[in-house]
């Protein structure tokens, strides 16, 4: 059990503090929060199918959460992103269930997400479309 919170707890911080070691001086590197990374700021709501099923929302930390409400109170599961281009991604912990990750492009106002969950062999790709809120 120590072990694993060990784990979960580097996962959390390890991409924080690489995100700030990219070398880049410009401001605008598309990692930082006045970069590329503000297009992906903010609530998403999710949809497959038919209906909104959750809420993603990426915060201007590198951090970012789904719950069942807007607002985040409701939360399933988390992590820590990064942003390259179009496209943010970052590890997931769903507590009680397991780890994997999450991939976001976006095309115009649109967010494809891959949502990928290590606790199944093979990994299971969940995929959702997001609108911003």
């Amino acid at each position: 059990m120590r072990k694993l919170l060990w784990m979960v707890l580097l996962a959390l911080v390890l991409p924080l503090a690489l995100a700030g070691c990219n070398g880049s001086d410009d401001g605008d590197d598309g990692d930082s929060a006045g970069g590329g990374n503000s297009r992906f700021v903010g609530t998403w709501a999710l949809t497959q199918g038919a209906g909104v099923s959750w809420y993603l929302i990426f915060n201007s930390d590198g951090s970012w959460l789904i719950s069942d409400t807007a607002d985040g109170s409701a939360r399933r599961v988390y992590g820590t992103y990064t942003v390259d281009g179009n496209t943010a991604a970052g590890p997931m912990v769903n507590p009680g269930t397991g780890e994997g990750e999450i991939v976001a492009s976006l095309d115009g106002d649109v967010l494809s997400l891959d949502f990928i969950e290590y606790w199944h062999t093979p990994y299971k790709h969940v995929p959702y479309t997001g609108t911003k809120i």
